[in-house]
């Protein structure tokens, strides 16, 4: 299939200190940068879009995703690199951007039609449908100052939307109005999708890139670091935003997994590792897979009657399974040195969701039987190895956290069994 967007190799790169963006871009941008001041705002880039597909760009602010898409729009032009783009291209960047606050919603709508180089006729033909959409038939002769912010943004959604380009590049413009206008946006976009059209949509809101988007990239410092289903590279965001913030010694955002450790230290789980049934590294599994958890430990003396424990915490930090070598009648009454503790679970009859890793090491000095408080023990720690749980085809639109063996009967009045599992 012939891509509608290709990039070859491309990057574009900024002399710090020269102004080549808004203020909130440069304001972004400042960090260290190497060879001699140069900011490689896009480093290296190739990827295609296809005739049909939404493409999701997910990445930290300032990563690149918006520079990005202005370099597709043709805003700006590649450093490096060749892009190609077949047909028109529509930005719902900023929408609302060159409307004049002293002209009617139908005055700024005719002049916004006229710059997008939309004919006359034609946009006459498309102006009932872009007030319905936008849903201000009332308030049309009203000279837009008077608009609300949620009005202003509907109206240029909706007179971007109706533009009915080759390409639409949309940027954080989803979140316009009230929750059932956002639905008709998303439903607008998908019937412009269906139509052969192609979409690529920036946005933080991961609700709307799964509900979306049919493939999603990941931006980070300028470089494409994943690709893949929208599923998975959430997952993998989420799992890069958790690690960076922990590399700077910082608390996770809010919108992933908490990071709490507490103890002494005097023996500490060094690496947790999560395992898919043949051994490999795993962060998205489906429901009912193999799961292996190994706590890599280390210890600076001999520990006494030593247990290990897991849980397995949701997005609200609720437990939702726990267990611990105790639990399981797995005494050692002395470890020292290190090692690794693997727990396997044969079915993770999880539900879709996100979920992460909770874990303890503690010591039982009064032998087996004895009360453990992980959080007095030597290394507890919370919120560690985010990791996700899609549904497998037969268990989609199943709600609730855990899939759990139920037998089936289907009886007549008189109590025969018809039918049962």
């Amino acid at each position: 299939m012939t891509a509608t967007v290709h990039l070859d190799h491309v990057s574009k790169i900024y002399k710090r200190g020269s102004r080549h963006g808004t203020i909130k871009e440069d304001v972004l941008r400042r960090r260290p940068a190497p060879n001699g001041g140069l900011l490689h705002a896009v480093d290296d880039v190739s990827f295609e879009i296809h005739p049909g597909e939404i493409l999701g760009i997910l990445g930290d602010n300032g990563c690149g995703k918006s520079t990005l898409l202005k370099l597709i729009a043709g805003i700006t032009q590649p450093t490096e690199g060749t892009i190609e783009v077949s047909g028109t291209v529509a930005s719902l960047l900023e929408v609302g951007v060159g409307f004049h606050p002293e002209m009617t919603g139908y005055e700024n709508v005719r002049l916004s039609g006229a710059l997008l180089g939309i004919p006359p006729q034609v946009l006459e033909e498309r102006l009932p449908d872009i007030v319905a959409f936008a849903e201000l038939e009332e308030f049309m002769d009203t000279p837009v100052k008077h608009y609300s912010s949620g009005m202003y943004l509907r109206l240029g959604f909706a007179v971007g939307a109706f533009v009915d380009p080759e390409v639409i590049l949309v940027d954080e413009v989803l979140a316009v109005g009230d929750q059932l206008f956002q639905q008709k946006c998303n439903d607008h976009l998908r019937a412009v999708r269906n139509s052969g059209k192609t979409i690529v949509v920036v946005s933080h809101d991961m609700n709307v890139i799964l509900s979306l988007c049919s493939r999603c990239i990941l931006m980070d410092r300028g470089k494409l670091i994943g690709e893949g289903l929208p599923i998975d590279i959430i997952s993998q965001y989420r799992q890069h935003l958790f690690l960076k913030a922990r590399e700077m010694g910082q608390r996770p955002p809010s919108e992933t997994t908490m990071w709490n450790r507490y103890g002494d230290f005097e023996a500490r789980i060094e690496r947790i590792q999560l395992l898919d049934g043949a051994g490999q590294p795993v962060s998205v599994l489906e429901t009912g897979d193999p799961l292996v958890v190994e706590l890599y430990w280390s210890g600076k003396k001999p520990l006494r009657y030593p247990t290990f424990a897991f849980s397995i915490i949701d997005d609200d930090e609720r437990d939702v399974f726990t267990t611990a070598t105790h639990f399981s009648y797995l005494d050692v009454e002395t470890l020292e040195g290190g090692g690794v503790v693997r727990f396997t679970i044969d079915r993770l009859d999880l539900l879709e969701g996100y979920y992460s890793i909770q874990a303890g090491l503690a010591e039982r000095p009064e032998g087996p039987g004895s009360a453990v408080d992980f959080y007095m023990g030597h290394d507890f720690q919370k919120g560690v190895e985010p990791f996700m749980v899609r549904p497998k085809p037969e268990d989609r639109g199943l709600s609730g956290a855990i899939k759990l063996p139920c037998r089936c009967e289907i009886l007549t009045p008189e109590g025969q069994i018809i039918s049962s599992t």
